[in-house]
């Protein structure tokens, strides 16, 4: 009887991965595509500061997308097991998503503090939001991390848990596990981020709301300087809602120990999946924000894709099939 419960448990679980995971990896990778376009080719963008680190996280939440949300949906959806045996691809693919990771976050807080200084009313905090700035700092906290995620690369490692009956990429350090459930997951990947947000989105709040009685700064500034914070301030806000849930959870289930019933154990990955679906919506929701929230960035999306791209694709086309006229 309960082998059948914990088999029918273990389904559903698959089915969530498949139904739920499989859009979200499809349009967050076509989502991110289409921001790297838009932010490429639009120079407002491309220039500026906050547009850098935009950027970077849209080409770095596809990588998380594919690395990290895929290769779970092949593992713990379609069932394929095989992957799970080669140690260095297991050891190599949790290192790169935690990079991502944590490169991501940083550069959602740094776009916050970035456009918090933008807008500021003191000049020598505006001075700090620049273009090359920005991408100093995209490679400082990127090598940061790289050298900083390292030991992952000594302490995961492929073993079998009786738990999903399938061999998993874990820690068999004590030490390392030890640092990594008290401090790298609830504060470094959760409680950091959260108080950052938390601040700086305040702060930020609080000079949008003045930038708009400025008469000295000219009018087309404020436009994008609103839009570009307004996009951010929301995507930063639904960020918490969407990573806080999974990281409650991983704390919580690793300081306990797995009870040895099967029921209980199907039905604690079957919520860590949903949790995991919802987590890694974190990765797939910017572009869907940007468009939601601002009706500019839907023009200009509409002028990248029709005005900058297709019409200039149709219009060799056209000129081939142009009839000379006679004379």
């Amino acid at each position: 009887m309960s082998s059948s419960i914990v088999s029918s448990i273990n389904y559903i679980s698959s089915q969530i991965y498949i139904y739920a995971g499989l859009p979200i990896v499809i349009i967050g990778v076509l989502g991110g595509i289409l921001n790297i376009i838009i932010f490429l080719s639009l120079r407002i963008f491309r220039e500026n500061s906050c547009g850098v680190y935009l950027i970077i996280m849209s080409l770095v939440n596809i990588i998380q997308l594919l690395s990290g949300f895929f290769y779970l949906i092949l593992v713990k959806g379609l069932l394929i097991n095989g992957i799970n045996i080669n140690v260095g691809s297991c050891t190599i693919r949790v290192y790169t998503v935690q990079i991502c990771a944590l490169i991501s976050m940083s550069c959602i807080c740094m776009a916050l503090i970035d456009q918090y200084m933008a807008t500021s009313k003191y000049i020598r905090l505006q001075q700090w939001s620049h273009r090359k700035i920005a991408y100093r700092l995209c490679a400082i906290i990127s090598l940061f991390w790289i050298v900083y995620c390292s030991p992952h690369l000594i302490y995961y490692n492929a073993v079998f848990s009786p738990a999903t009956n399938s061999s998993i990429c874990t820690i068999t350090n004590s030490n390392y596990q030890s640092y990594v459930n008290h401090f790298y997951t609830p504060i470094l990947l959760d409680a950091f981020p959260l108080l950052f947000i938390i601040i700086f989105g305040l702060l930020l709040y609080r000079n949008i709301k003045q930038i708009s009685y400025r008469t000295a700064v000219p009018l087309v500034r404020r436009q994008h300087e609103i839009q570009i914070t307004s996009m951010v301030l929301i995507q930063a806000l639904i960020s918490v809602l969407l990573i806080s849930p999974f990281f409650i959870l991983t704390t919580l289930t690793s300081n306990i120990q797995f009870s040895i019933d099967p029921i209980i154990n199907a039905k604690i990955q079957l919520v860590l999946g949903i949790t995991i679906c919802i987590y890694y919506s974190y990765y797939t929701v910017p572009f869907y924000i940007y468009i939601c929230v601002s009706k500019r960035y839907r023009q200009q999306f509409f002028h990248v894709l029709y005005t900058m791209y297709f019409q200039r694709w149709c219009k060799p086309i056209n000129d081939i099939n142009q009839v000379a006229p006679e004379l």
